[in-house]
């Protein structure tokens, strides 16, 4: 199993490092998306970054630490996304437009437009935007978080149908948010409801090559 949307941060019921690995480990994964909120810091993530490739040879897993750009006006993420790259950062998402918050209208748009890595939980994304989204190589998250998770089924019909990279990311901050294996297949079962039989089919295909697609582009960059 795969799951690119694990937060790591300080505090008394949130994951750290060693912890987040640890807990990704036990819940079958085999690679883990570790990302930090960040609005522009990003030296707590670089320094998140090289602790994982030491801890990540004995642990049992394969990750990568990236920044969840979150709550960046639109206009300002363009640059948000370059400075996360010139600083060396390997995956970069941004957090989209959830029906469940309250997100800036265009932060979709703006990260597809940017290039992003990864567009989390983008809500009621339009056509337009999943179209930029396919054509910049960012992929769309389906979530297994119980609000964000409502409009999954739509990101993947879109998504399946504008030829997006679609992944999934459990939004898991703690250890008892962390899905269990056998959640997973339901989680996809739920978002391909609204898709024939064919395109329920080809769902599952494109997750698994889009996660191995992401994998290796984030893996060569971090």
């Amino acid at each position: 199993m795969i799951d690119f949307h694990i937060r790591i941060h300080a505090g008394e019921d949130g994951l750290d490092v060693a912890s987040a690995l640890r807990r990704a480990a036990l819940a079958g994964l085999r690679f883990a998306g570790l990302l930090m909120p960040s609005d522009g810091d990003f030296a707590p993530v670089l320094a998140a970054a090289e602790h994982v490739r030491r801890l990540s040879l004995y642990a049992g897993i394969e990750a990568v630490v990236g920044v969840e750009l979150r709550h960046v006006p639109p206009a300002l993420l363009p640059s948000a996304v370059q400075e996360a790259r010139r600083a060396g950062i390997a995956l970069i998402a941004v957090y989209g437009e959830s029906i469940v918050d309250q997100v800036a209208e265009g932060t979709n748009f703006a990260a597809a437009e940017a290039g992003a890595d990864l567009l989390l939980h983008p809500g009621l994304i339009d056509e337009e935007t999943a179209q930029l989204a396919a054509e910049k190589g960012v992929a769309l998250e389906l979530t297994a978080s119980p609000g964000h998770g409502l409009t999954n089924a739509r990101v993947a019909a879109l998504g399946v149908h504008a030829g997006c990279l679609l992944v999934r990311g459990s939004g898991a901050s703690s250890a008892r948010e962390l899905p269990r294996r056998s959640f997973w297949p339901l989680v996809v079962r739920g978002a391909a409801w609204s898709l024939d039989g064919q395109a329920q089919k080809m769902l599952e295909t494109v997750l698994r090559e889009s996660e191995e697609a992401l994998i290796r582009r984030v893996m060569a960059k971090g």
